[in-house]
């Protein structure tokens, strides 16, 4: 059976060890180190808005506009509708951003601290209206009402405060209050704001809070009686998404927000964790499973080449530029699946040749068995790589990063399958003749 010629592959894979660290140096040296992976908006925070335009727009005229933001921007649905999605990260002073560090900043110097969720409306009435004038109104919503910001303008902060009767459910929303400001008082608008309620175990330095407020420009505000030690810092701010619709306003018209979505730093966290633990999550199934069809030296050979795939190609999104994100993640899960799936094959091919050629050298084997199953790997990896080459061309700024990295790490599998599983369950095997020796 292996008597037909053969390529002697595993000759030259201490020159594709040399060749994948020398890829992995040049993409760590000059992608991760200097630049750092460019995480996406699903990792980090930030803003999505859907915005439809008249006639004439075309995603580089809208990317210039909105310059100040760096944003993401693709077409998406029928060209004649002319609608995109205009992507954009948080900013250091955004609103989710400036809470997230005050929050950081409170957990790490006062670990005992209580923080809740801030239950609060920011409202601007016209003309000059009296603090007692806005709670009397707000009676029966289990509201308070504190006057803020500039003294000439009727500028208000409503807090969520408890019922009179505890056993009662608050009749607090901010639906509810919103609805209800604007119902009473004419020309009454809602602002955009940040409240974190924080409630203290003990008494601390007035003085170190105004600090902390003062470095995010926030304000803080005592809220307890005397011996509650309950604080809210606050801080008005102009959301991002108002700021990039009004540019849109100014530089183009009759255009109509079809949806926003603001991302936060919290989900962005929690996002990047489980995109973790998904990629530990998969390995290791990946591995269990090959240890069962196969044998232990297989599925480290196997894992060993996913890592090495996996690994260059982040290096290669932080040398690229690429950004990050949820279909990032897609394309590498995926880049696991097709190697794997190519690793197989030849394992299977190389496990039943041990079997069948039992006086014929473990380098034999495994070059015999890649050379068998060369042509079938060529030709259906050159057709996978046609389809996702169209993708990376034609796909749009939306999916040529996932086609981009698709495409770099089905390369690199091809290659890994070759020069990194199968030398891999080779040297495992010496490994395991020496000790039996």
């Amino acid at each position: 059976m292996l008597k037909q010629r053969t390529i002697p592959f595993l000759k030259y894979r201490f020159i594709a060890y040399g060749l994948s660290l020398s890829l992995f140096v040049i993409f760590v040296a000059s992608g991760l180190i200097s630049k750092g992976l460019n995480l996406g908006v699903d990792f980090v925070g930030g803003q999505k808005i859907i915005a439809r335009f008249e006639k004439g727009v075309d995603e580089g005229k809208i990317r210039k506009a909105l310059a100040a933001y760096s944003p993401m921007v693709q077409q998406i649905g029928e060209a004649e509708n002319h609608e995109f999605i205009i992507t954009t990260k948080l900013k250091e002073d955004s609103a989710f951003t400036t809470e997230e560090n005050i929050r950081k900043d409170l957990e790490a110097k006062y670990p005992k601290t209580r923080m809740d969720k801030g239950d609060a409306v920011f409202v601007l009435l016209k003309g000059t209206v009296d603090t007692n004038k806005v709670n009397a109104t707000l009676a029966g919503l289990d509201a308070e009402a504190r006057k803020i910001g500039d003294p000439s303008k009727s500028e208000y902060i409503i807090f969520k405060k408890e019922p009179a009767d505890k056993k009662k459910k608050s009749a607090y929303t901010e639906d509810k209050v919103e609805n209800h400001v604007r119902s009473v008082f004419d020309g009454a608008e809602i602002l955009n704001g940040i409240t974190i309620p924080v409630v203290f175990d003990k008494p601390v330095d007035e003085a170190a809070l105004n600090g902390l407020a003062k470095k995010y420009n926030a304000a803080l505000m005592k809220t307890g009686d005397e011996g509650k030690y309950s604080y809210v810092f606050y801080k008005l701010v102009v959301d991002e998404s108002d700021r990039i619709k009004a540019d849109l306003d100014k530089n183009f018209k009759n255009v109509k927000i079809m949806s926003t979505e603001n991302v936060g730093p919290a989900v962005g966290s929690f996002l990047r964790q489980s995109a973790l633990k998904l990629i530990i999550v998969s390995i290791i199934l990946m591995t269990i499973y090959l240890a069962y069809r196969f044998e232990f030296r297989y599925s480290v050979g196997a894992m060993v080449a996913v890592l090495h795939d996996v690994i260059l190609s982040v290096a290669y999104c932080g040398f690229a530029g690429i950004e990050i994100n949820i279909s990032v993640v897609a394309a590498l899960l995926t880049i696991f699946g097709y190697s794997v799936n190519d690793t197989i094959v030849i394992f299977d091919r190389i496990r039943e040749n041990t079997q069948i050629e039992t006086k014929i050298s473990m380098v034999d084997i495994v070059n015999s068995s890649i050379t068998v199953t060369m042509s079938r790997t060529i030709l259906t990896s050159f057709l996978t790589l046609l389809s996702v080459f169209a993708l990376f061309l034609l796909g749009g700024e939306g999916i040529s990063d996932f086609a981009q990295v698709l495409l770099f790490g089905m390369i690199i599998g091809c290659y890994s399958t070759i020069y990194i599983a199968s030398p891999v369950v080779l040297s495992w095997e010496k490994l395991m003749q020496r000790i039996r020796s």
